[in-house]
């Protein structure tokens, strides 16, 4: 896996972890603010042929 890609998934790890916080404690404005980063992190992982890690198990799918 390449820097790029390595990053990409750091990044979606990340935004998805921050998004289920957001969900738990009731934040509306950052489940927007990460829901949104997260969909433009899929989008670009896809774009550029990554496979996305599975939510459930980290693994790519």
């Amino acid at each position: 896996m390449d820097t790029f890609a390595a990053e990409l998934h750091q990044r979606i790890t990340s935004a998805r972890e921050h998004l289920r916080a957001a969900q738990d404690t009731g934040d509306l404005d950052a489940e927007r603010i990460y829901s949104g980063e997260l969909d433009s992190l899929i989008h670009q992982a896809l774009e550029n042929g990554i496979t996305v890690p599975s939510e459930d198990t980290g693994q790519h799918t």
